[in-house]
């Protein structure tokens, strides 16, 4: 077992060397090509062939292919796209970015964008081994920089797989300086409050020495809220929790999940990156029990995380809708109040459960962190 964790060779991404074996694989693919006729209609098969031949390193793929199909799925699906705290990010550091998570691939995918467009190196992301649901989509995810979680292991084995994605994150950071995307929990936040589980730095602390604020503190943590006034898959959502409440038959649908947040409308667009956490480790009680310390390591990425998010008006109109309520009416127009409401009705008819209960998760949504800060953690 030991050979095990310390390998991180079918979980890693891929590196600049394997570039290449990578093209080959995916241009032997028919449905490579159909994806990418979708993506890049302008570009003929043999001319695809031709521009993959000369790339030879990761960067190089990304700033091409990668960076410029997210550039266009911004421009379908968002009305702005704003970044807020680059200053706070070193040229030459690597870090830790615990993000709140709302979109399976978005979320990730637009930090790098943003990374890009400041001249900074893109970041290593986390990734469910769960949306892995081909060879193709593998390989693209690989060269794209992620690295594989792996979700459903058996009992027995999942200290070992938590040490080895541990070390290999530490790993990442402090001997090949690369930076690390990871959500703050397993899976999107379904009830609009995002929430940091200690499960997750419990997996971080694994790799580190019995120092817990040195041990954090080598990992540069940055926390990361990414804020969309519609939520993508905003409905998907609310009928997985109905069912799921309910003891429904319900089978998820990760790669229907993707497809609707890629297309969906998300209005305005912003990413808040807050500052490194080292000083406010320090801060932290001084607390001999391991799991104690870790809830108030969580509670402090929580409160960064809260205070980084942006309230849009389809937030306050959630939350007044909800509690059939008109206590945020100055934060929205009745234009943009009629609007939301529309914008409701037509993704929920696409889903399947009881209405009534699907509004109010549907709103819940939207509503979750309005209640964190406003009435939890008054700014």
């Amino acid at each position: 077992m030991t050979d095990f964790v310390l390998s991180f060779d079918d979980i890693r991404p891929y590196y600049d060397y394997e570039v290449q074996e990578v093209f080959q694989r995916l241009i032997e693919k028919p449905s490579f090509f159909i994806m990418m006729g979708v993506l890049f209609p302008e570009l003929t098969k043999s001319q695809i062939i031709e521009d993959l031949k000369n790339i030879t390193r990761v960067e190089q793929f990304q700033a091409g292919y990668i960076h410029e199909t997210l550039l266009r799925i911004l421009a379908m699906s968002s009305k702005g796209f704003e970044v807020q705290g680059i200053e706070n990010l070193k040229p030459d550091q690597a870090y830790l970015f615990i993000s709140n998570h709302r979109d399976i691939i978005l979320d990730s995918a637009f930090f790098n964008v943003a990374l890009h467009d400041a001249g900074l190196n893109t970041t290593r992301i986390a990734i469910g081994d769960n949306l892995m649901v081909s060879n193709l989509i593998t390989d693209l995810m690989k060269i794209n920089k992620a690295f594989i979680v792996h979700r459903s292991v058996p009992r027995n084995q999942l200290m070992a797989y938590s040490e080895r994605l541990s070390r290999y994150m530490r790993h990442s950071i402090i001997n090949e300086n690369s930076s690390i995307w990871i959500a703050q929990r397993s899976g999107r936040t379904k009830d609009g409050k995002d929430q940091t589980h200690p499960a997750v730095l419990k997996m971080l602390q694994i790799s580190g020495t019995e120092d817990k604020v040195a041990s954090f503190k080598e990992l540069n943590i940055v926390p990361l809220a990414i804020s969309y006034e519609f939520e993508p898959c905003d409905a998907l959502k609310a009928e997985e929790t109905h069912h799921k409440a309910h003891k429904l038959p319900y089978t998820k649908d990760d790669k229907r999940a993707m497809l609707s947040g890629i297309r969906s409308s998300k209005g305005r667009i912003k990413i808040s990156i807050g500052r490194p956490l080292d000083d406010k480790l320090d801060s932290l009680p001084s607390l001999d029990n391991k799991n104690d310390w870790i809830k108030e390591l969580a509670k402090l990425i929580d409160q960064e995380i809260h205070q980084l998010y942006t309230l849009w008006p389809s937030n306050y109109i959630a939350y007044d809708l909800l509690h059939q309520k008109d206590i945020f009416a100055s934060k929205y127009t009745e234009e943009e109040k009629q609007s939301f409401i529309e914008l409701m009705k037509k993704r929920l008819s696409k889903v399947n459960g009881d209405p009534s209960d699907l509004k109010k998760r549907f709103l819940g949504i939207y509503a979750g962190m309005v209640e964190v800060k406003e009435f939890e953690n008054p700014e």
